[in-house]
């Protein structure tokens, strides 16, 4: 092993590297050449797809694999997303050509479609000594444009000296046919909207009777207090500016018989006496299979729903907790964002709403719980508690799903969940959830090829999951699998990216790029799982990302998670492998220049692995951190990661002066370049 003592200056190296990727998102608004009608029988570009997730490196200057996310085309507007060319560091901005006219730049677009940009902003403008990786819009949204029209596409990089890339390919782009539209309120459905009425069946009624392909069901202004509701293949629900979707506070509203399990139930059914499965009740709004997703078959992308969308600026409300005393706070852009009471299963009674009322529910009428796989004697509150409560949103087997510019608010249990599914976009949506306990942003659990961008998150939990099946028939399941995350500000929350506990199935080719992340509190990138969990997390690339006063640690890769009771039968040890971190700054954890209060318990690199854990537990490999920038931080404290490489890695500023480095007689076989200060002793290897 050699170990180099040259530190070197942070070169923001940003070649191409094998990992995942996915689509996000554009806009535009400009004077473009005239577009043409579409002919009959035309063909569109394909949509994104999982090729644009596996990067491979390269020497291209111009941008890659132009497309449009599937489903996020309608009669007026569509959405652009690209990769970054394979040299990209002296790139600032992104040019669109409409009909080979210019309309914009990424970086304005952003300015007027992304509910993440401002935050960005306000970022840079605080980074005034430039420490920070620069981040770079590299989607566009295209508005103004007629039904049924043809347009191509494509989209130069802007550098920093003004001139510009070569183009990437052109793609084409028809708009859809003008939709036909279902108001809630029509005398047809008849639904209130004055916060007071339940309107489950009227708007009910208005989404089951849009049928006509590319229908449109609208929400105008209003408070529509409603129980679960169940959209459908090739429709959109249309929440306008104004609308909320207030979840009833009632038990009866989410019935269990049209509930959900988590994961398929295996056929044969299980042998082993630990195994369990709970039929979970619907969320507030929902695609679910008539088996209620017991069967693996039912459950498989598209075997639900094609062609599901969520669109417009209202906001969907579980009402699940009660908020602070305060009830709001004011963030780092100056805007009021709500606060909701921190709370756990013990405190659930006195915080919830219907929370609360749900697990009063359950508890009081255990056998009306019905549906469990191996039903128990008793039932402990920490499983009524996680079993019984509802989720914001839950997408299961669906194929083309687009969700974008809602908010998603005060969730009972999860936020945003897409489960075995496949070609999906969350695109500027803002979640917030914080400080709800257990409210994900968004969660993915075997579904493939998604995109998540220009979204704003202040979460009460990780932002962005993901999960892939526990233990011994877990891993029989669906990876979750090539999933591109960018462009998104990322606050408070847990983990900003994070993966596991349930990591059976693997989740495998993640590509986070171009994120900001502030006061995420346990990890900008955080791996979790256990010594029987099986499989883990494999090919991430996690790059160009600026992250400032986080309040744990920066970077989490554990397998001593503390799993709760969720029924599964235990397998091997879940690892964690070939993952990628390059070109990211981090400025403080714990760190009083945040104003937090000081912790040197949580080092800023917190690997926990290999055998100093126990017997069985594996160690994690091939991890790559390059031109990776620290101040105001804990040092590192790394066991069990073995063959990795630490090259241009820089500690400019370490709490008491520590040296940086921590490593434990199982990190063996990794080596260091160019990194300051250089580890003062290393394990053989």
């Amino acid at each position: 092993m050699q170990v180099a003592r040259t530190p070197r200056k942070r070169n923001h190296r940003l070649a191409g590297a094998a990992a995942t990727v996915l689509i996000g998102l554009t806009s535009l608004t400009a004077v473009a050449a005239p577009a043409s009608a579409a002919p009959p029988g035309s063909q569109d570009s394909p949509a994104c797809s999982s090729s644009s997730t596996r990067l491979e490196a390269g020497t291209a200057q111009a941008p890659q694999n132009l497309c449009v996310p599937a489903a996020a085309t309608d009669d007026t507007s569509t959405l652009l997303v690209w990769n970054k060319p394979d040299v990209y560091g002296d790139v600032v901005d992104y040019r669109v050509y409409q009909n080979g006219a210019p309309i914009g730049t990424a970086e304005e677009n952003a300015r007027q479609f992304s509910p993440a940009q401002e935050y960005v902003d306000a970022f840079r403008a605080r980074d005034t000594d430039g420490f920070h990786a620069k981040t770079v819009a590299h989607n566009f949204t295209v508005t103004g444009l007629s039904p049924r029209t043809k347009h191509t596409f494509s989209v130069t990089g802007i550098r920093a000296d003004g001139s510009e890339t070569p183009a990437s390919d052109t793609i084409t782009v028809t708009t859809t046919p003008k939709r036909h539209t279902n108001v809630v309120t029509a005398p047809a459905y008849k639904a209130k909207g004055d916060g007071t009425t339940l309107d489950t069946a009227a708007i009910q009624k208005a989404i089951d009777t849009c049928r006509t392909p590319g229908c449109t069901v609208v929400v105008p202004k209003g408070t529509f207090r409603t129980g679960a509701l169940f959209l459908h293949s090739n429709m959109t629900l249309e929440l306008q500016e104004g609308a909320r979707l207030l979840g009833s506070d009632r038990p009866e509203d989410y019935p269990l018989e049209k509930g959900y399990y988590l994961y398929p139930v295996p056929e044969p059914l299980p042998a082993e006496a630990e195994y369990r499965n709970y039929l979970r009740p619907p969320s507030l709004l929902n695609v679910l299979p008539e088996d209620s997703g017991r069967s693996k078959e039912g459950r498989e992308p598209g075997a639900v729903a094609s062609n599901v969308r969520i669109t417009g600026k209202g906001v969907v409300d579980g009402n699940g907790w009660k908020r602070t005393s305060t009830g709001t706070v004011t963030d780092e852009a100056g805007n009021e964002l709500p606060q909701y009471v921190a709370s756990s299963a013990g405190k659930v009674l006195d915080d919830g709403l219907l929370a609360a009322n749900q697990f009063r529910n359950a508890k009081a009428n255990p056998d009306a719980l019905t549906g469990i796989v191996n039903r128990p004697d008793t039932f402990e509150d920490s499983v009524l508690y996680g079993q019984y409560r509802s989720s914001l949103m839950t997408f299961m087997g669906v194929e083309n799903l687009y969700l974008e510019g809602v908010t998603a608010d005060n969730p009972a249990f999860h936020g945003v969940m897409i489960l075995d599914s496949e070609n999906t976009t969350v695109n500027g949506m803002r979640h917030t959830t914080y400080d709800t306990n257990n409210g994900d942003g968004l969660e993915f659990g075997g579904t493939s090829n998604g995109i998540v961008l220009n979204n704003f998150f202040d979460t009460g939990d990780d932002q962005v999951n993901f999960a892939a099946g526990q233990g011994k028939y877990g891993a029989q399941g669906r990876p979750s699998e090539d999933v591109w995350i960018f462009n998104n500000y990322m606050r408070m929350g847990h983990g900003g990216i994070a993966v596991g506990s349930n990591t059976a199935a693997w989740v495998q080719r993640v590509l986070a790029e171009d994120n900001v992340m502030y006061k995420v509190e346990t990890g900008g990138l955080r791996m979790k799982s256990t010594s029987d969990m099986a499989g883990g997390g494999r090919n991430f690339l996690f790059r160009d990302t600026a992250m400032a006063c986080m309040g744990s640690s920066a970077f989490i890769m554990t397998l001593s998670y503390n799993q709760s009771p969720s029924g599964y039968v235990a397998a091997d040890s879940a690892t964690f492998q070939d993952v990628a971190v390059r070109n990211v700054s981090v400025d403080g954890n714990n760190s009083p220049s945040c104003g937090m209060a000081v912790s040197d318990s949580k080092p800023v690199i917190d690997i926990q692995a290999g055998p100093a854990l126990g017997e069985g537990t594996a160690t994690l490999s091939n991890f790559t951190f390059q031109d990776v920038v620290f101040r105001n931080v804990n040092p590192a404290n790394i066991k069990g990661l073995t063959n990795s490489v630490f090259d241009g890695v820089t500690f400019q500023s370490v709490r008491n002066n520590a040296n940086p480095w921590r490593f434990d007689r199982y990190s063996t076989g990794n080596s260091f370049t160019d990194v300051s200060p250089a580890p003062a002793a290393l394990p053989a290897g």
